[in-house]
């Protein structure tokens, strides 16, 4: 609970570091000018300076006294201007992510910005805030968590994971095409607590909306509202917990899984593959894999995933006749909306390995 508390006040301390700065430099410079005056008057009785600092020291405390009595005001001015809309205001939306400097943050399932007749449109208006200086921060929930099953239910949408994996295949694309300025300031995490609310947020202010029992998040009402209101520090709070405790990190991370080959009690290689899971199991591709499986064959040879949940743990891969079919087909659904993957791509880079306990099967996507 301490921690709680601690990482909430460290939060609204950082939204008002611009606050704070603003009434140390005024009363530290009001209490220079009045030390000032006094020294002055002091040392060598000189009324003219003297009362010059001690003028200027007593506007300072004025302007102090002043910035404390309205700034409680303006921000009650901004609680009563939030607006509201019956659904995610789309156009609105993407014209002013474009126009970003700052932040750039969205927490959702998974965002419909990227489907259908917005995504591109959406894509260029990321692509015109990370390129006037602005972090974009996205947060979306782990394909295979309990959470999603539960927002598959509320959503009434039996692919929800299928569209996290494509919002994933759109990010990962647009990092390919950024700058490496650029490409650092796009950061994308998976989290795997239900958050019950959803935020898109560009600089100031957000479109703030509650999960729905039943539906989908951006056909709700949205509450339009500056991040510095209650309502935007509630869910600005919410936004960083989950951005602090999400066990995938970074872009990278979410496409690509680092493994360690090896071979009876010999290491082969380490190198990257392309990875799903469905109900828990870990199923991975890629070119080095077939390489070694082809090398070395599917007998003795294991896997060590790079991830901090599991410990070191290794995978033995052993021979099986074939995944059940549902399954099989549950997890080259995945594979192709995360990598976009079609028949016209090479034959290596769509065979996938199941690592659930001793048994590994390989088959191709096509």
């Amino acid at each position: 609970m301490s921690r709680m508390w601690w990482a909430r006040g460290r939060n609204a301390l950082l939204r008002r570091r611009r606050h704070v700065l603003v009434l140390a430099a005024l009363a530290g410079g009001a209490l220079w000018m009045i030390v000032q005056a006094w020294q002055s008057s002091r040392r060598d009785g000189e009324t003219f300076r003297g009362d010059l600092y001690l003028n200027i020291g007593a506007a300072l405390i004025m302007t102090l006294l002043t910035y404390l009595v309205l700034n409680p005001l303006f921000r009650e001015l901004q609680t009563a201007t939030i607006i509201e809309h019956p659904r995610l205001d789309r156009e609105a939306l993407i014209q002013r992510v474009a126009q970003s400097r700052e932040t750039v943050a969205i927490l959702e399932t998974f965002t419909s910005m990227l489907e259908g007749p917005y995504t591109s449109r959406f894509l260029v208006a990321l692509r015109s805030a990370l390129a006037n200086g602005a972090t974009v921060k996205v947060l979306l929930l782990d394909p295979d968590s309990p959470a999603v099953r539960l927002r598959a239910e509320e959503l009434r949408r039996a692919d929800t994971a299928i569209a996290i994996m494509n919002n994933l295949y759109h990010f990962g694309r647009l990092q390919q095409q950024l700058a490496p300025a650029a490409r650092s300031r796009l950061q994308v995490r998976i989290y795997a607590t239900a958050p019950s609310v959803q935020m898109y947020r560009w600089d100031h202010k957000a479109f703030i909306s509650f999960f729905p029992v039943t539906g989908k998040t951006f056909d709700a009402q949205q509450l339009e509202a500056f991040v510095s209101t209650p309502l935007g520090e509630f869910v600005d709070d919410r936004f960083t917990e989950l951005w602090d405790t999400a066990p995938v990190r970074d872009l990278d991370a979410c496409l690509t899984l680092n493994v360690c080959l090896r071979h009876g009690g010999t290491e082969l290689e380490s190198c990257d593959a392309r990875y799903v899971r469905v109900d828990g199991t870990w199923y991975i591709a890629g070119t080095d894999l077939v390489r070694n499986v082809a090398r070395h064959g599917l007998a003795g040879l294991s896997v060590v995933l790079d991830r901090p949940e599991l410990d070191g743990q290794a995978f033995a891969v052993g021979e099986a006749d074939e995944l059940e079919p549902e399954v099989y087909h549950r997890a080259l659904q995945l594979f192709r909306a995360k990598y976009g993957l079609d028949a016209r791509d090479d034959t290596e880079s769509q065979v996938i390995f199941n690592l659930v306990a001793a048994t590994t099967l390989t088959r191709n996507l096509n």
